[in-house]
């Protein structure tokens, strides 16, 4: 994780102290604020009643990258409703990420509200469901399904705003794939090899290795073959040719 990615605590415990009392109104849920940025999964802030996983579990483990309810809300803008037959593949599952919580907070489901802003960061408010307590928090969740939207425009809102020089400075860096980038990951995304890939580039093999390195670090991930399989699921590979 990025350590100057909106990681001003002052700040953010007047975000905490926002989202908590919004969320009252509405439902008495555990819940988590995150804002990643799409181009760099490394950058990414929680804000959560829950920050001892978060901060030492979730975090640590970048489980960012393989978090289903994160993958589907990369894809769409409406709310992922979800419960642990949430799955991206046979590896990436839901129970990876919530086993950790089970012992303590019993969350089974849950209702993650997504919104995709102007500097190309994702946003979520994930308010997770106690097996307990799901039919009563379901049905208040969606009965104030449009109220908890609004929330996280608002929680997002306040932190764009208080975060304004920061977000201006971030905004204008540009992380996202070079061509050279994207041709490599390209090639590799339909299983040619290193050395293939750098005869068909007239570059060389270490040529080759040095920007799927950038690729890697970029993607925040911890190999080439995570950062294809990541790349393929934010739909960030395109064609050399451009077709």
């Amino acid at each position: 994780m990025s350590k100057h990615f909106y990681s001003d605590s002052e700040k953010n415990d007047q975000v905490k102290i926002s989202i908590e009392r919004n969320i009252k109104k509405y439902a008495d849920v555990n819940y988590a604020y995150a804002v990643m940025n799409k181009r760099n999964t490394d950058d990414i802030m929680v804000i959560s009643d829950i920050p001892d996983y978060f901060e030492s579990v979730y975090l640590k483990n970048r489980y960012q990258s393989i978090d289903p309810i994160i993958i589907n809300a990369l894809n769409r803008v409406s709310p992922v409703i979800w419960d642990e037959t949430l799955i991206v593949n046979s590896q990436w599952t839901i129970r990876k990420i919530t086993d950790s919580l089970r012992p303590d907070y019993n969350i089974v489901s849950g209702h993650t509200f997504v919104l995709h802003d102007q500097n190309n960061y994702l946003a979520v408010l994930s308010l997770y469901v106690n097996k307990f307590l799901e039919p009563e928090i379901d049905d208040k969740v969606k009965k104030h399904r449009n109220d908890l939207q609004g929330v996280l425009i608002d929680t997002h809102e306040m932190l764009l705003h208080l975060y304004h020089e920061e977000n201006v400075r971030t905004s204008r860096h540009d992380d996202t794939l070079s061509a050279r980038e994207n041709e490599i990951l390209y090639w590799s995304s339909t299983g040619k090899t290193y050395p293939e890939i750098a005869r068909m580039l007239d570059i060389t093999v270490s040529t080759v290795k040095f920007h799927m390195g950038k690729i890697v670090k970029k993607l925040g991930v911890n190999n080439a073959k995570h950062a294809i399989s990541l790349a393929i699921e934010l739909n960030i590979i395109s064609h050399p040719s451009g077709r």
